[in-house]
């Protein structure tokens, strides 16, 4: 099997790839039952994609195949990925193949681009200890890579505003014992310093907080910058 198509049952696997396109895909490639044998082969040319249950039971299907050739954590992630900080500390797995390639610098802090030693693959990241307690992943190409080695960098991740609203689709907020905790300041002042028209409501939403808490937030420092 060449890269190309290990790549479309990785992604199918991670649920990259939805199943009808998988499908499709599947259906159209010669020469695969010699290769998967003929009791997967099957399975997954006659699967109901269409169906929730059917579909995760087909993409599990895979890994049997899949786990054995892996060399590193970066196949099993999405391509957009969050991992956290703490927990069961699965980052740790997953950076240890990491060679950080590039910082952005002081004034995008939170974003760097690695690239894995085992499988080449480059990976965008941004490193929230502030909100989310997350790193976020994102998963690019070579060209992509090039072009934010040589300053050009590209949208994802590249305000905190993006971090914040990544973390909120994929992550959960967390809960603040202290309402007006210096992490939760210290990003509304970003918030506004990035975007001066940002609403209450939008902060609200990325931080995970009522109004009422982002409006107290957002006078704070208000008053806090007229001093």
């Amino acid at each position: 099997m060449n890269d190309a198509g290990l790549a479309m049952f990785w992604a199918f696997s991670r649920c990259d790839l939805a199943g009808p396109e998988f499908d499709r895909w599947f259906s159209s490639q010669p020469g695969l039952e010699a290769q998967l044998g003929a009791d997967l082969y099957l399975d997954l040319l006659c699967g109901n994609y269409a169906d929730r249950e059917a579909l995760w039971r087909l993409r599990r299907s895979l890994d049997p195949l899949l786990t054995p050739l892996r060399q590193c954590e970066c196949p099993t992630l999405r391509d957009l990925a969050a991992t956290p900080m703490g927990g069961d500390f699965h980052f740790e797995k997953i950076f240890e193949s990491f060679e950080r390639i590039v910082d952005f610098g002081p004034e995008k802090w939170w974003l760097h681009l690695s690239r894995c030693s085992r499988c080449a693959t480059f990976w965008l990241i941004a490193q929230d200890e502030r909100i989310y307690d997350e790193f976020f992943l994102h998963r690019i190409d070579e060209t992509v890579a090039s072009e934010a080695r040589a300053g050009r960098w590209p949208r994802r991740f590249f305000t905190y505003e993006d971090v914040l609203a990544t973390g909120r689709a994929l992550s959960n907020p967390p809960r603040f014992l202290d309402p007006m905790a210096g992490s939760l300041q210290w990003t509304v002042e970003d918030l506004l310093g990035e975007r001066p028209d940002i609403t209450v409501e939008e902060i609200a939403h990325l931080l995970g907080l009522s109004a009422e808490h982002a409006a107290a937030l957002l006078r704070r420092v208000r008053a806090a910058r007229l001093k």
